[in-house]
């Protein structure tokens, strides 16, 4: 024990807790070297240096923060709390692992689930379990928390990498972008497959250029702002807004006429004045202070497709009209960042009949697989603090099935974090295990196989078309290929795919390879499909996952199975019509990173042998809405308001939510990506598009269900609508511009069928409100009313005014029955 021993006496008082918690501490290898108490007497905790032992079994060497709050149940706040704690102390606490302990018996498994997205493992014990162990009891303290710590797949991440300990590699090409980007030596295009790692590239970059302190940092995911607007003024709009949210410096500067002027994009009166307002602020920022202003854009392929439509072309030139202009007027002053799979948009001269105003405008940069030393790391250091050690031959071998492609080597890793469950004790990864957990690979991950290449194969099918002759050994045709279409084949060499392209034998990508050979084989042979090919029988295995049945019967652009994975779990798996995989898989991202209990969990994605892309989601038992749209069926005001309150939460974590961005700005002077994501994110909200009783289910344990999210209809081409029923859009309503209020009004047609007992379409929505009127209170009815007042004076300009008076008329409503 470090710290001094009269205050470490004084700090334990008379208290039990205490003492109890630093003798198992102590006992199982853990030195106290601080005492921390907080305002509230009843939270305290310790700072604990790992033993020797611990150190490497977990993988991390600085002080562990001990947080316990003694209350019978564990709040999520104690979470927060620990990490306000772990972040108020820089460098000395472990950003990697902390330890949470409370009087609730279920600790363990609570702070597990309410930390599983953190970027932190926190570990949690009840104060009883503490006192089981030494030298209380006879349980050790440090096996429990090495148990604890392996069990947690540090492996597998939903989405880009965020933290600075996950990202591996690129560190020579980091530093060369970073240098290149604050000297205004010129503009950057990062280029490269699916799963790569190109977003977490330019999250990192991003921040390192913020570190660096020459440059006001602006990062767009044009995914999120093109899935609610395509065009040029809500583009614009969006990188103005992620200009002013970028530092306090720049939000001081007086006189700004859009940046940070409007909370959501509808508040802009005229929407065409954007681009004279855009250019006004960006030159007086410019003129007012000395900092370069850094842009990224990810996902540039959202504003250009492969097949863009004329709208969308135009919006495009004027976009980078502007932003080269600005450029060239202020030369130094501005950085540019942009990341897709291909760099046609910066290799072709024309878009549609314009000159394309950034043709050679980039130095382009291939992101290709991972180094040796480089996939190496990346394996052995998280296994390090999942207890798992690989050896020498185990590694190379691992570099030769996965050619060093980042989310292959973490699909490899979870594999073998997945088949020793439940380990207390380091395990050895032996060369042998390799070929067993690659062969599992190509059955369970190849969803993810089908992802790397499906851009190729949705959108750059020449390219695609050289991937599968190499695939297949067509090693002279593909030389042929490569002296008629160099460019084609140097964007395979630049991905990293393959080496020379005149003597190349086959793919680098082992599993890769084998992937495409199978799926190749699998399309030759005679379709044994029932008609419209996408319809699967029981038995039928798609992934991982064993089909059931069909629920209900198939739609215009989707089948739904129920149908379940390896593990026993059942799942609702939906097969899209004539889709592409591709133009949904960042939105399923997005989707994925939501997680509240009345919207419907996306799971996975991936292709059928047909070509067809599938998601799978969770399974929801139980009707849909449309079952209580009828007289004797429909529910009363009180339960109507209970479903009307859940969608309404669970729409309000969706939607913009203006008041989280104010409050995040006055907290922050210079954002840090995860400031500046969580801002980003709050400005532009997710917006579901297709609201209405079919696509939401009544679950017994949670409630109404948001489901569908329209995706079936967006992985569609071309889309020509973007709801099953024109009834459920808004008068008024202006194809492409997907906001927030969309939502709402479908939220309010459906309510007031519910409240009536009657059907859209059947009766009209006066006849709707007539009844309903005979059914609700005033507060009841005023709420849908709003609701359908679509970007009127009195309808509801953010989500939370409509839950707020949902919550009231619930209560009003309660109170009375």
């Amino acid at each position: 024990m470090s710290i001094n021993q009269r205050t470490f006496e004084a700090f334990l008082g008379g208290n039990r807790n205490k003492r109890d918690v630093a003798a198992a501490l102590t006992a199982g290898g853990l030195s106290i070297e601080y005492v921390k108490e907080t305002s509230n007497p009843r939270v305290w905790g310790y700072f604990a240096k790992l033993s020797d032992q611990l150190q490497a079994a977990l993988g991390e060497t600085r002080e562990v923060l001990v947080l316990v709050a003694e209350y019978d149940l564990l709040q999520a706040s104690e979470v927060d709390n620990a990490t306000d704690i772990i972040k108020a102390h820089g460098v000395r606490l472990s950003r990697s692992v902390s330890i949470i302990i409370t009087d609730d018996r279920r600790t363990g498994y609570k702070v597990k689930e309410i930390s599983d997205d953190s970027g932190t493992l926190f570990v949690g014990f009840s104060l009883d379990r503490i006192r089981k162990c030494k030298p209380h009891g006879d349980q050790d303290f440090r096996a429990l928390l090495q148990a604890q710590a392996y069990a947690r797949d540090l492996y597998d991440l939903p989405g880009a990498v965020t933290k600075t300990q996950d990202f591996f590699g690129r560190r020579r090409l980091l530093e060369r972008l970073r240098q290149e980007i604050t000297s205004g030596g010129g503009h950057q295009g990062i280029f490269g497959l699916r799963k790569i790692g190109k977003t977490s590239l330019v999250n990192r970059l991003a921040q390192l250029v913020r570190e660096d302190g020459r440059c006001f940092v602006a990062q767009i995911d044009l995914q999120r702002a093109a899935a609610i607007r395509p065009d040029s003024d809500y583009v614009l709009w969006s990188i103005g807004q992620a200009i002013y949210d970028s530092h306090r410096h720049v939000r001081d500067v007086r006189g700004f006429r859009l940046f940070g002027q409007y909370g959501l994009f509808s508040d802009i009166d005229d929407a065409s004045s954007v681009y004279e307002l855009f250019d006004h602020d960006l030159r007086l920022l410019l003129s007012s202070r000395r900092r370069r202003v850094a842009i990224f854009l990810d996902e540039i392929e959202r504003i250009l497709p492969p097949e863009a439509t004329d709208s969308a072309q135009k919006s495009f030139v004027q976009i980078w009209r502007i932003l080269r202009g600005l450029d060239q007027q202020y030369p130094g002053r501005l950085s540019f960042t942009i990341s897709g799979t291909n760099p046609k948009c910066v290799e072709d001269a024309k878009v549609g009949p314009e000159d394309n105003p950034i043709y050679n405008y980039f130095t382009r940069e291939y992101l290709k697989p991972l180094g040796v030393e480089e996939a190496y790391d990346l394996l052995t250091t998280i296994g390090g603090r999942v207890g798992l050690a690989w050896e020498t031959p185990a590694l190379s071998a691992s570099y030769a099935q996965t050619g060093g492609h980042p989310a292959l080597l973490r699909a490899l890793g979870s594999a073998a974090h997945n088949k020793n469950p439940n380990r207390h004790q380091i395990i050895k990864i032996l060369e042998r295990d390799i070929r067993s957990l690659s062969q599992d690979l190509l059955i369970e991950s190849s969803p993810l196989l089908a992802q790397l290449v499906s851009t190729l194969k949705d959108e750059y099918k020449d390219e695609y078309f050289l991937l599968t002759l190499l695939a297949e050994g067509k090693v002279q045709e593909f030389a042929e290929w490569a002296r008629l279409a160099p460019a084609d084949v140097a964007h395979l060499v630049g991905y990293g795919i393959c080496r020379d392209p005149h003597t190349a034998p086959s793919l680098c990508i082992s599993l890769l390879q084998t992937y495409l050979q199978r799926q190749l084989a699998e399309s030759g042979r005679p379709s044994t499909a029932l008609p419209y090919g996408h319809l699967l029988k029981s038995g039928d295995k798609v992934g991982d996952y064993t089909v059931a049945h069909a629920v209900g019967a198939p739609g215009g652009f989707a089948t739904v199975y129920k149908a379940r994975d390896d593990g026993g779990k059942v799942v609702a798996l939906k097969v899209v019509r004539n889709g592409k995989l591709s133009s949904v898989q960042r939105e399923l991202d997005i989707l994925q990173s939501l997680n509240h209990p009345n919207i419907v969990r996306i799971l996975d994605a991936g292709d059928i042998p047909s070509g067809d892309p599938y998601l799978v989601m969770e399974y929801i038992e139980g009707p849909t809405l449309r079952n209580f749209c009828e007289a004797s069926t429909r529910p009363d005001e009180h339960m109507l308001l209970k479903w009307a309150v859940a969608l309404l939460e669970a729409l309000e974590r969706m939607h913009p939510r203006p008041a989280a961005v104010d409050e995040l700005r006055k907290r922050h002077d210079e954002l840090d990506g995860d400031v500046a994501q969580a801002i980003f994110e709050a400005q532009h909200g997710v917006v579901h598009r297709d609201i209405k009783p079919d696509n939401v289910m009544l679950s017994k344990s949670k409630g109404p269900v948001l489901i569908d999210f329209n995706i079936s209809v967006r992985a569609g081409s071309p889309v020509k609508t973007m709801s099953a029923t024109v009834h459920y859009l808004p008068p008024g309503f202006v194809l492409g511009n997907w906001t927030h209020e969309v939502d709402l009004y479908q939220l309010g047609v459906t309510l007031l069928q519910l409240a009536a007992g009657a059907e859209i379409g059947r009766a009209t929505l006066t006849d709707l409100r007539l009844t309903a009127a005979n059914n609700l209170s005033a507060r009841g009815l005023k709420l849908i009313d709003r609701l359908l007042s679509f970007q009127q004076p009195d309808g509801y300009r953010v989500t939370s005014e409509a839950l707020r008076d949902a919550r009231t008329a619930l209560g009003a409503v309660a109170r009375t029955t």
